[in-house]
């Protein structure tokens, strides 16, 4: 019986060719994610400030904005494997750092390094699968990816329980995920495609077209990176230990893939700033609750205080993950409604340029707040700023009419840590 060839250019073809990258940036996401409370807990464990704690963050955002500008170039003169090899490497050597050194100057150097290695890793997939999709595939196929790395992000904090309780040991193994992506990649059996476009920064006309959507992308990147990031340090100088850290931060981004569709399909039917607004005062009262349990002892954040505690916190965190986490996918939806089709790229380069500076004085900010007022003042600043903005979402609900449903875009998952959307010049 003959055997049936499949068709090239089928979706179920397009999603085995890609197969190789899902598993290589797989292993990227989840090593990503789980850094960040590594480094958090590292820092912690060294006994140094929360000022100094909250620089790496921003070195890392710092090293990611960097990088956003070069990779286009790093692609186009080695490609993308090897490119990929180049970053992941320089990840391996940057996470191997921290179990030999604990020289802060040092680290917050190998943090920037793997900053700027994580956003060639993070082009290289969104460029591979953007340029080898069609306009028929092609939001499946960033959909399929966006629920592997929320996914990843999710099992990050639940792999960090199963590390070694020696965080040197804990780095030495992390890195080996790395090296595992570049082993994938490399022997991939499929080519990877051509990079045919490069995108332009635009801030100034971006914010005319929707401000909105800047403020908000500005807010979620100091917000989110604070509490993420910074965070797990103030929690483990509190005594917390290091698998109750990591079960809160995972079912924070649980809380984005359970509510990120849910939210986007409201969000395709109404006024979608009226969702961010909502999502933004409902992530505002959820900071000030933590800000509450925090200005005690540690005894309020034990999760074995008892069952209904546990799993009162546990909503608690799950409900901040999908109003906080999944704001970034609504605005980029909502510049995208805004913006002409001729600069829809654009947009999602800047976007990702006017988060990436929020990350980088998100904690840069909140290192100053806690250093004058204390370290618990730490939530009450991601409190006030979320609070803020939901009140400038209203103004602009109030003073600029929604756009128009023959000019709505279909919303999409989007990362923050992805350097294109790609969306469909739906308008």
């Amino acid at each position: 019986m003959a055997v049936k060839k499949q068709d090239p250019t089928s979706f179920n073809a397009k999603l085995l060719t890609l197969r190789s990258l899902f598993i290589g940036m797989a292993s990227v996401q989840i090593v990503t994610a789980a850094s960040a409370t590594l480094v958090a807990l590292y820092f912690a464990e060294t006994g140094v400030s929360q000022e100094v704690a909250a620089l790496a963050p921003a070195f890392y955002s710092l090293g990611f904005l960097v990088g956003c500008f070069y990779i286009a170039g790093w692609l186009s003169a080695i490609g993308h494997v090897r490119s990929f090899a180049a970053g992941a490497g320089i990840c391996t050597a940057s996470a191997l750092a921290f179990s030999v050194s604990d020289s802060v100057p040092f680290l917050l150097v190998v943090r920037f390094a793997i900053g700027v290695a994580t956003a060639g890793l993070f082009a290289i997939g969104d460029a591979w699968i953007s340029e080898s999709a069609d306009k028929e595939s092609r939001g499946r196929l960033l959909a399929i990816y966006a629920i592997v790395l929320g996914t990843m992000s999710v099992a990050s904090q639940f792999l960090i329980q199963l590390l070694p309780g020696d965080l040197d040991e804990a780095f030495v193994l992390i890195s080996m995920l790395y090296c595992l992506a570049i082993v994938v990649l490399s022997a991939a059996q499929t080519d990877p495609p051509a990079l045919k476009s490069n995108a332009n920064v635009r801030i100034k006309a971006m914010f005319q077209d929707s401000p909105t959507a800047w403020v908000g992308a500005f807010v979620v990147g100091m917000v989110a990176t604070t509490l993420l990031s910074v965070a797990p340090y103030h929690a483990a100088v509190l005594g917390i230990e290091t698998r109750d850290i990591g079960l809160a931060i995972g079912v924070l981004y649980l809380g984005r893939i359970v509510f990120m569709y849910p939210l986007g399909n409201l969000s395709d039917r109404i006024d979608r700033r009226l969702v961010i607004m909502m999502s933004s005062v409902l992530a505002a009262f959820l900071l000030a609750s933590v800000a509450v349990l925090g200005s005690g002892d540690e005894t309020a954040y034990i999760l074995a205080a008892g069952p209904g505690w546990q799993v009162l916190q546990l909503a608690a965190f799950l409900l901040l993950g999908g109003s906080l986490l999944t704001l970034y996918s609504l605005l980029a939806a909502h510049a995208m409604d805004r913006t002409p089709p001729v600069f829809v790229a654009s947009a999602s380069v800047t976007m990702l340029f006017v988060s990436t500076v929020g990350a980088i004085v998100g904690p840069l900010l909140a290192g100053a707040v806690s250093g004058i007022f204390g370290d618990i003042s730490l939530f009450w600043f991601l409190v006030l700023i979320t609070i803020s903005y939901a009140g400038f979402a209203g103004l602009r609900l109030i003073r600029k009419d929604a756009a128009a449903s023959a000019e709505k875009t279909h919303h999409k998952v989007a990362q923050t840590n992805s350097v294109e959307l790609t969306p469909e010049l739906k308008r």
